[in-house]
């Protein structure tokens, strides 16, 4: 299936701590046209989006990885580029989702593994969401650490 996307110069950010994961979505979002950038973990995900100066258009990013997880690094993001769009993705069950904070359903999400067309759609939705829909539990989770709780 192909899709009358991606606009031009349309970037998008993978974010997995394996290398393999970052190297097929790479391979399924570039041969669609979008241009790809890689990042392995939190250090090189904010040199990246630092260096764009806001011209990633959509931050695709593992849940579950090593020293900072992908729903504390997508909070990270989101209070450095409040605008920033994220799709989250992980092979993980649901419970260990949960663990690491990705508790609401109304983000978009990507199950791994992934077709090609799954996975174009996603980020489709993706980067035609509105921010503020698209990530309620790290807004609600900064709003309940700005109150104290």
């Amino acid at each position: 299936m192909t899709y009358p996307f991606p606009a031009p110069a349309t970037t998008i950010l993978v974010v997995d701590d394996e290398r393999i994961s970052r190297r097929v979505a790479y391979r399924i979002l570039s041969e669609e046209g979008y241009r790809v950038l890689e990042a392995e973990n939190y250090p090189e995900t904010m040199s990246v989006l630092s260096q764009a100066r806001g011209r990633i258009d959509l931050v695709m990013i593992d849940v579950v990885m090593p020293e900072c997880d992908g729903v504390e690094l997508a909070r990270l993001i989101l209070e450095e580029w409040p605008d920033q769009r994220i799709l989250f993705m992980s092979a993980r069950p649901a419970e260990v989702l949960m663990q690491h904070g990705l508790t609401s359903l109304s983000v978009p999400f990507l199950a791994k593994p992934y077709t090609r067309d799954e996975a174009l759609a996603k980020v489709r939705e993706a980067l035609e969401r509105r921010h503020a829909a698209a990530d309620p539990p790290v807004e609600r989770r900064k709003k309940e650490r700005l109150r104290g709780k």
